[in-house]
């Protein structure tokens, strides 16, 4: 027989997968959204600095499942009757059990499903929030199988992203990636565990049943940590014989500043957790912010998203005392157009933070809610990069040593030689996969106590990619199969 080249034979499988030729896809964005001349103004945007904004918020729309919650039905809660109203954090208000997958980029033989669930601000405003579940084909089983067992429920991670954005679009669940796709989420599932993942409050579903604004309480920890137990909460009840009890959380940068949290509430007595807590059997904290005011570059950026929503925490809080009157008006804007945070960082400028906004009453209120220096239900482990230039190493090393030292227990620092803020993911994934295992598993940790240990490169760190430069392309329709060398 004539050798084939496997793209050839490729080729011949997916036209007899899809029966039909190739069909070239457009490469132009799924989004036609162009700032107003208004919100030129507004923003105070020149043209070129408009267009720039314009193919942002293009790119960022393209990646949306379903349109986004703007225009996928499952985010609207409008018409939910009154005598179904939740009454409790942790309920199931409306549950997807299965979505559909065609729209999103997740892995093959993994399956998703979304639920709308109650929670509380860090005000105790019962509100409503998001969440999708992440499962894999075959549930890792820590348990002695026996000759006739078919089946055991999946482990469980309780997995808190970072920053993926300040509005209803910012949702992992309705990207088609789910923002941080084989980064995280997508390893945990092809490795046997059933992701629970919360989109926080204020992403995705953007409105409550009963016509309020949910506002994203952005690095409030303690909202984010609660957010997540309600979301386990509601998932489990929702799933009770294929979710395990027993579960991990592991979060990073505003996801591991929650999840650090999460482990400092479980720690509290008489915690209002008390009925998961006893099943948590350790936290995994990455690049967790615990001093996001010392950040050295950009502070700009962190002033908006924060204080965009915080007069919801403290009413009497002014954006104005942040930021210069234009910094507020390119604030505004954001509101307006959901930007998310390449969007602001291409607007924003070092001038438009005011000079004094160190100084203001709301910098120290809000550093409260950072974690660290609390009692924590462990064992915690924190993965931090010695590169990374958004949380510093010496500020998550002050905040484990002062933890430690007034709480002792079982916390280990491992931080990375050459890691960044993302790359330290993917050069400890072995590293927190065991970890997670181990825990499953009821084995002692390696070194108890609090302890720092490196995690040291294989070959030279100057040979190793930094960080991705490139990005995946939506190929969801058949006749686009082609794209995907794995697609037959």
């Amino acid at each position: 027989m004539k050798y084939l080249h496997p793209l050839i034979i490729l080729a011949l499988g997916l036209n007899q997968v899809t029966g039909q030729g190739f069909e070239v896809q457009s490469t132009n964005w799924n989004s036609s959204f162009e700032l107003s001349p208004a919100q030129l103004k507004l923003g105070n945007l020149t043209a070129a600095a408009g267009a720039t904004l314009n193919t942002i918020i293009n790119f960022d729309r393209t990646q949306l499942a379903n349109g986004g919650p703007h225009q996928d039905d499952f985010y609207n809660i409008q018409d939910l009757p009154k005598d179904q109203y939740p009454t409790a954090p942790g309920q199931v208000i409306k549950l997807q059990k299965f979505t559909d997958p065609s729209n999103f980029s997740i892995p093959a033989k993994t399956a998703m499903s979304r639920l709308i669930y109650s929670t509380t601000n860090i005000n105790g405003t019962l509100i409503p929030a998001s969440a999708y579940i992440l499962w894999p084909f075959h549930a890792k089983n820590f348990k002695a199988r026996s000759a006739n067992a078919t089946s055991s429920s999946a482990p469980v991670v309780l997995w808190t992203h970072g920053t993926s954005g300040f509005y209803a679009d910012a949702a992992p669940s309705t990207h088609r990636g789910l923002f941080y796709d084989d980064l995280v989420p997508f390893t945990l599932a092809e490795a046997g565990y059933a992701v629970i993942a919360p989109d926080y409050a204020g992403l995705g579903v953007g409105t409550s049943w009963d016509g309020s604004v949910v506002p994203h309480q952005y690095l409030v920890s303690a909202a984010a940590a609660g957010d997540a137990l309600n979301a386990l909460r509601a998932a489990q009840a929702s799933f009770p014989k294929q979710l395990s009890k027993n579960y991990v959380v592991m979060g990073h940068s505003q996801g591991g500043s929650a999840a650090w949290r999460l482990s400092e509430i479980l720690g509290e007595k008489n915690n209002k957790f008390s009925d998961i807590a006893r099943y948590h059997l350790g936290t995994i904290a990455l690049a967790p912010p615990t001093n996001i005011f010392a950040f050295d570059g950009g502070i700009q950026y962190f002033l908006s998203w924060i204080g965009k929503d915080l007069k919801s925490v403290f009413p009497s809080f002014n954006l104005s005392d942040w930021l210069t009157p234009l910094g507020v008006r390119k604030t505004e804007l954001m509101n307006e157009v959901e930007g998310g945070q390449i969007a602001t960082t291409s607007i924003l400028t070092a001038e438009d933070a005011q000079p004094d906004w160190m100084e203001t009453w709301s910098v120290r209120a809000f550093q409260r809610f950072e974690p660290g220096n609390r009692p924590v239900k462990g064992p915690l482990l924190l993965i931090q990069g010695l590169a990374d230039p958004y949380v510093r190493y010496n500020t998550t090393t002050t905040a484990m040593e002062e933890t430690c030292k007034a709480y002792p227990n079982d916390i280990e620092l491992l931080y990375i030689a050459g890691g960044t803020h993302f790359s330290s993911i993917n050069a400890a994934r072995q590293t927190w996969l065991q970890w997670i295992e181990d825990r499953f598993k009821g084995l002692p940790l390696i070194q108890s106590g609090c302890v720092k240990s490196e995690l040291e490169s294989f070959m030279p760190e100057e040979y190793y990619q930094t960080i991705p430069n490139s990005f995946p392309l939506w190929a969801g329709q058949s006749q686009w199969a082609y794209e995907l060398p794995t697609a037959a």
